[in-house]
């Protein structure tokens, strides 16, 4: 059991250790928002308890838009414990177990930003002591952050610095340093990175230097988008703005292409106040009476980072039974890790079934409607549940006259590759 908390701190989940560590999701109830609990029980010896809080609470005195931030950390009678921000249950290990790295115009300002993180934690006399992949957070939706903080010190600063090389090169190349350089194996990715990394590596660089050599680096070109194809996190036809509560960020900058990293802070249903519009130049074409239509859709994911597969979205409204919409790969069951994972639905017209195409065989999911787009799943209406027989499913609707659908997977197979994760062809919704 993890250390006695506060009572404004609610575990809800528990996500397992990090070594000695053990970690929980949690709900802060004074501000409604996730957080990450991570413990000390009373078995750790009061060296490393002091440790954990030196270590954990130097941390929370530095800010930077790629650390995690410190919420809270504290020794009490039972043990230690921290709690910080809820950036998602994915870690760049998470990632790499399942076949994902990152992508060069990802990496490079990723790389530079978690280097500039650490060299502002060694301008404070800050030492991390135990980097490696799984302390490395990173979603679509939020950039990478150096996180696991108060972990067994296990190296100094220049320590710190060779690690996140070493972290770095195997997030770009889904290999551990060792083999041939990245340029060698990856399109596109010049020499000088392979000799920034290697610099890193072998302690010729502190992080400010590193940081500085990778911002220096070449950065390739963006490819275009194709066209028809909506950039990730725009709703393909129509804009939506979400109003919620004061304190609430909006679900709508999820849909609307918002830069900022959102993870959805949970609003009372009683209190949330929605209003959707259109741009002022926008036409709205009435549709024939009967008529079912899909106005946009946006990955929903309040408990983790916010997006999921954002860049498939457009496979599953365009009637291609060969292109497909898939969840991120997770390295244990989802239950575990967080309740659930969505894809939210603008939807005109009052639909008589819903039917997920080639939905992979096993998968547990959940249908909800509201008529206000929530932020959390506690503002929706449950309408029906399932497990996907092969080939998909087909759900009868109730009468819902326009709104916004949501269809919530709470457990997800597991594939071939050893990554628990669910695939969708096309989603369609039937008059």
């Amino acid at each position: 059991m993890p250390a006695p908390i506060p009572d404004r701190f609610r575990l809800e989940l528990r996500l397992g250790r990090d070594g000695d560590v053990e970690e929980w999701l949690a709900t802060d109830l004074s501000l409604d928002r996730p957080v990450l609990v991570r413990s000390l029980g009373p078995e750790s010896s009061p060296e490393r308890r002091r440790q954990f809080v030196e270590s954990v609470g130097g941390a929370s005195r530095v800010t930077h838009p790629h650390l995690a931030r410190v919420f809270l950390v504290e020794d009490v009678e039972g043990g230690s414990y921290s709690v910080s921000e809820w950036i998602g249950g994915a870690t760049v290990a998470d990632r790499i177990e399942a076949s994902q790295t990152l992508e060069l115009p990802d990496f490079l300002p990723n790389a530079s930003g978690l280097a500039g993180a650490l060299a502002a934690l060694h301008a404070e006399g800050v030492v991390h002591g135990d980097i490696d992949l799984s302390a490395l957070y990173y979603s679509v939706s939020h950039p990478a952050k150096l996180g696991a903080f108060g972990r067994a010190l296990r190296t100094d600063a220049a320590g710190d610095v060779r690690a996140l090389g070493a972290a770095l090169e195997t997030a770009l190349t889904g290999s551990p340093p060792g083999g041939p350089p990245p340029s060698e194996r990856i399109d596109g990715v010049p020499r000088s990175i392979d000799r920034i990394l290697r610099q890193a590596q072998s302690g010729e660089l502190t992080a400010e230097e590193l940081e500085k050599a990778l911002l220096a680096a070449p950065t390739p070109r963006a490819p275009q988008p194709e066209a028809g194809v909506v950039p990730r996190r725009l709703l393909l036809a129509a804009t939506v703005l979400v109003v919620l509560a004061v304190g609430l960020i909006a679900l709508g900058r999820v849909f609307s292409g918002g830069a900022t990293p959102v993870i959805p802070v949970a609003a009372p249903p009683t209190t949330a106040a929605t209003t959707t519009t259109l741009p002022a130049e926008t036409t709205t074409v009435p549709k024939p009476p009967g008529e079912v239509r899909v106005e946009g859709v946006a990955a929903f994911d309040p408990f983790g980072g916010g997006g999921e597969r954002d860049d498939l979205l457009p496979n599953i409204l365009d009637g291609d039974p060969a292109t497909e919409w898939r969840t991120e790969g997770y390295h244990d069951p989802l239950p575990l890790l967080k309740p659930g994972v969505g894809i939210a639905f603008t939807v005109s017209g009052s639909p008589s079934q819903i039917q997920l195409v080639d939905l992979s065989e096993g998968t547990q999911f959940e249908i909800y409607w509201s008529a206000t787009l929530f932020a959390q799943l506690d503002g929706w209406t449950r309408i029906a549940g399932a497990t996907a027989p092969p080939g998909g499913s087909v759900i009868d609707l109730p009468i819902r006259e326009d709104g916004f659908w949501l269809v919530w997977f709470t457990d997800l197979p597991l594939e071939a590759d050893g990554s628990y994760r669910a695939r969708l062809t096309e989603v369609r919704f039937l008059p």
